[in-house]
């Protein structure tokens, strides 16, 4: 039980590296945010990229931060019948679900992303709605590292519910919920 715990955490910690790295992102974020309003309203001089780059860094912060939020548990999800089973129950339910439908899902989805980000790459693909035009593969590579992410700490969720089948719980330090 302790290894497994530990491979649980390494995992997470790979997880905590993805949300690290949107993080950086959000700085840039808001220089270019702060300089487009900056110079199209002090200088009448709206930049062509402004819009390129604002979406991109924050679908990248998004899909990065994406895996951590279900670390946290700060999610969306509808407890309404879930809350009123017993926990072995809800343990039984959500290691089904995610690992029957969740991952197979999101892994196709990462699959695809890899091979879009990949095509993109090697043929300079250009963001073509745009005048601008900027290289879109860092996007689509930040989106497959996002869900990625996702796919390992679905995976953690997975274990721990798993072993909450057998009674033995985990629960998070802050709100000693269980959680899915």
């Amino acid at each position: 039980m302790h290894k497994l715990e530990n491979t649980c955490l390494a995992l997470e910690k790979v997880v905590r590296l993805t949300v690290w790295l949107g993080a950086l992102l959000f700085p840039a974020l808001i220089i270019v945010c702060v300089y487009e309003v900056g110079a199209r309203y002090l200088f009448n001089a709206s930049q062509i990229w402004a819009f390129d780059i604002t979406f991109m860094l924050h679908g990248a912060l998004f899909m990065l931060s994406g895996a951590y939020g279900l670390q946290k548990k700060v999610h969306v999800r509808i407890d309404l019948f879930s809350d009123m089973m017993p926990r072995r129950l809800q343990s039984l339910m959500y290691a089904v679900l995610y690992a029957t439908i969740f991952i197979p899902a999101i892994w196709i989805l990462g699959e695809a992303a890899l091979l879009r980000s990949w095509s993109a790459y090697l043929s300079d693909e250009v963001e073509l709605m745009s005048a601008w035009g900027p290289l879109i593969w860092p996007f689509y590579s930040a989106m497959t590292l996002g869900i990625f992410a996702l796919v390992l700490q679905t995976l953690v969720e997975v274990i721990r519910h798993v072993v909450g089948i057998f009674g033995v719980q985990h629960q998070d330090p802050e709100d000693g919920k269980l959680g899915a």
